[in-house]
């Protein structure tokens, strides 16, 4: 039952606006070869970022080509275009799961404290 409701909810998901805007702007940087490369590194860049900070490190030489990118693909309007949806959508299934996981009764921000 519970895997029905979630095939339903991400069917939902799908009809969204997030979702749409989503796939119209990544299919746009994947046709551009160079473009895609650059949004692939951005996020490969992000990951190891993000990973240095948790483990309580600096971001490194990484965390300074990450701000430069991010800068440069400003200037591309797909490239900017599909990060800002990829952000909305991010935005959409995390708080759809922190509706659900409250739901139940989960909170996970209470290791945070």
């Amino acid at each position: 039952m519970i895997d029905a409701l979630a095939k339903d909810l991400a069917a939902e998901i799908r009809q969204s606006r997030e979702y749409a805007a989503y796939t119209a702007a990544r299919e746009k940087v994947l046709a551009d070869g160079q473009t895609a490369a650059l949004v692939s590194r951005f996020h490969k860049l992000q990951m190891t970022v993000q990973a240095r900070r948790l483990s309580g490190a600096d971001g490194g030489a990484e965390e300074e080509e990450l701000k430069k990118l991010a800068e440069f693909l400003q200037f591309s309007p797909d490239a900017a275009d599909y990060l800002l949806a990829e952000y909305s959508l991010n935005k959409l299934l995390t708080n759809t799961y922190d509706t659900i996981a409250k739901g139940v009764g989960v909170d996970f921000t209470e290791w945070e404290r």
